[in-house]
């Protein structure tokens, strides 16, 4: 799998850029609010969890998935599910919009 490229800052990309690289990869990301999450059904390999970690995003112990914060700092979600209170957005249908 490929790396982060050496031209952009780890954990900077935007969010068009971060769902690319998990369409790349075949990854099921969905948007919630402004951040980028997947969940995977069982642990990914460890090439898997590498290049999600190269390219920014961060595993949550207490969510169970991986999350990426498209450059958005928020305050940390300890009385809630980000998943409740945000609009979730599927990957396919992000793509499409930007698309149009």
């Amino acid at each position: 799998m490929e790396t982060v490229s050496k031209h952009t800052e780890k954990g900077k990309q935007t969010i068009i850029e971060v769902l690319s690289f998990c369409q790349n990869h075949d990854f099921p990301a969905r948007v919630v609010g402004k951040w980028v999450w997947i969940e995977f059904d069982s642990k990914p390999n460890t090439e898997t969890r590498q290049a999600l970690k190269d390219f920014g995003f961060r595993w949550s112990r207490r969510r169970g998935q991986w999350s990426h914060s498209c450059g958005h700092s928020s305050r940390p979600a300890h009385n809630y599910r980000p998943w409740d209170k945000y609009q979730t957005t599927s990957m396919a249908d992000v793509l499409k919009a930007v698309a149009v």
